[in-house]
């Protein structure tokens, strides 16, 4: 009789789990292959030549060494950030085909697959954002400059990260619906708009554009790399809280689509 009692709650269990399981699902599958050590390595990759050029560079003789390796690391980064979520999103979706057909089979609300796909690839982005800030401090102190030159390079480093959450939303949904291709042209679409479009007027109409126009008045740059003169529109911080909340809408806006586009996905 007890045995009857118990078992219902194990199966609403088994169909039901929490979102945080499935993000710790989707974590302990990420744990091998090119995604998480691309999200480990990648920054590294960047900063170390980048440091050695800052060393040669003309400023150096002028004691501004930091300040010219994280001008052009945030600039590397604010056009990386996008590029890295279609890239993610492209591989992960595509090694989760054949899991899918199993699990899509299940009872489970289909729609917390999809976020919890999202949400995995922003815990990666975040740890990616916080060996970036590591480098970079590193930088600060091999450069006599640690820690007071860093001043806004945490926000420059976290905004873009926070920001590029509904680039990853968006990638994961062209990946789930159209496949690997368009998606890394998500990420080259982010790249580009980074580079040509953040510093005009127009800038919050293109998503693509959001994760690297937060770090421009932060860091003071264009995104050439080269600082941008005071009266500069570009350096207006009214541009970050808008871009937190044009990505935030567009996150909310994208995960609804992709859990149901889920819900409605045939095996």
């Amino acid at each position: 009789m007890t045995h009857h009692t118990l078992a219902p709650p194990l199966a609403g269990k088994r169909d039901n789990p929490s979102l945080a399981t499935v993000l710790g699902t989707e974590l302990a599958r990420n744990r091998r292959g090119f995604v998480p050590w691309y999200h480990l390595l990648a920054p590294v990759i960047i900063t170390v030549p980048l440091f050695l050029g800052a060393l040669g560079s003309s400023e150096a003789k002028a004691g501004q060494t930091f300040e010219v390796f994280r001008n052009v690391t945030l600039e590397f980064w604010g056009v990386l950030v996008p590029m890295t979520a279609g890239l993610a999103a492209a591989l992960s979706v595509r090694a989760d085909q054949d899991a899918w057909r199993l699990l899509l089979s299940y009872g489970v609300p289909r729609g917390r697959y999809f976020v919890g796909k999202v949400a995995a690839l922003g815990v990666l982005g975040f740890v990616s954002s916080t060996v970036l800030l590591v480098m970079l401090s590193l930088g600060a102190v091999l450069s006599g400059k640690f820690p007071g030159a860093l001043g806004t390079v945490v926000a420059a480093v976290y905004l873009p990260w926070l920001v590029g959450l509904s680039m990853t939303a968006l990638a994961v949904l062209v990946a789930v619906m159209w496949g690997m291709g368009p998606s890394v042209g998500v990420g080259v679409a982010g790249l580009l708009s980074g580079a040509l479009i953040s510093d005009k007027v127009f800038w919050y109409a293109v998503p693509f554009a959001w994760p690297m126009r937060v770090v421009l008045p932060l860091a003071g740059i264009g995104p050439n790399g080269v600082p941008l003169p005071k009266d500069s529109p570009v350096t207006d911080p009214s541009a970050i809280p808008l871009a937190v909340g044009l990505a935030a809408v567009l996150t909310v806006v994208l995960l609804a689509i992709g859990s149901l586009h889920m819900s409605r996905k045939e095996i």
